[in-house]
């Protein structure tokens, strides 16, 4: 079964695998565990607005349910009990999920974080946890790490995102009533790249913020966060160098710029690890949602 689940980590996450690879054989599993449960959940909600499918009904119906018939579900419910996952990262996960049935595109930077928080955030808590976090003070770290990959994600997949018929873009970064057909019109690249480059920066707090939390992350799966961390960013940072075709294909790292990346990293690695413990700007970074 751990197969199973690597298998759809490696699939879908290239670059979390890549850095995962660094972790231990139980530590990977888990987090494979975990990934395959939030995977499983974006893609039903996807096939929900493609065919009105009831999947993603059925799967939170299951998962609540004492005992789950899904196997992806009752793995997850097993490591849910073995890590004492907090049950409200659980229910923002399954909120932001589901907010994408009826989708609605952010009105402002405010909105879109708070849907940063939901669907990726979350997983950010629930993964510390995995990687062998105890101290409470690490929650808003792994949080901010969350966000700024789904950050990414977003300004990555804005072409894939529009033949969806969704906008992660906020409104007010955008020319009023910008619509999806919009976003695949040369004319409308520039407004379209200086709000990616907006929202990249914005991504820059959050993933200096979550490089900080590293200090609570034990000392064996500590670098391989690092170059997860790394890894994602480097694809927004590719993107700004791309921004005259990143609308036409998907930008991603090849196997050479991540084993260089890793190589780079691997002998300046101490110096990115805080040797005292971070203080959080949570006023700055944390106002649209309460923990």
């Amino acid at each position: 079964m751990s197969n199973q689940f690597k298998k759809i980590l490696k699939k879908h996450a290239k670059s979390f695998y890549f850095a995962g690879l660094l972790l231990d054989r139980q530590t990977l599993n888990d987090a494979s565990i975990l990934y395959a449960f939030c995977r499983k959940l974006d893609d039903a909600a996807d096939n929900f607005k493609s065919n009105n499918s009831h999947e993603l009904k059925y799967l939170i119906d299951d998962y609540r349910q004492p005992a789950s018939r899904d196997s992806v579900n009752q793995s997850f419910k097993e490591i849910q009990k073995k890590y004492a996952f907090k049950q409200k990262f659980i229910d923002d996960l399954i909120l932001g999920v589901s907010s994408d049935t009826n989708f609605k595109q952010p009105h402002n930077i405010q909105d879109l974080l708070l849907y940063c928080y939901q669907v990726a955030g979350t997983v950010g808590a629930l993964m510390a946890k995995v990687l062998g976090v105890t101290q409470q003070n690490a929650e808003k770290f792994a949080i901010d790490l969350g966000i700024g990959m789904q950050l990414t994600n977003i300004s990555r997949d804005i072409r894939e995102d529009s033949v969806n018929n969704r906008i992660y873009i906020p409104q007010d970064m955008l020319p009023n009533n910008f619509s999806s057909e919009d976003i695949l019109n040369e004319k409308n690249k520039k407004y379209i790249f200086d709000a990616t480059n907006r929202i990249l920066k914005i991504a820059e707090k959050y993933y200096q913020s979550g490089i900080d939390g590293i200090y609570f992350i034990p000392h064996k799966n500590r670098f391989s966060i690092l170059i997860a961390a790394i890894l994602y960013n480097s694809i927004g940072k590719k993107i700004i160098k791309n921004k005259h075709i990143y609308l036409k294909k998907r930008i991603y790292l090849n196997s050479f710029e991540k084993t260089f990346i890793l190589i780079k990293n691997y002998f300046t690695k101490n110096k990115q690890y805080k040797t005292t413990e971070p203080i959080h700007q949570t006023n700055e970074l944390h106002t649209p949602y309460k923990l």
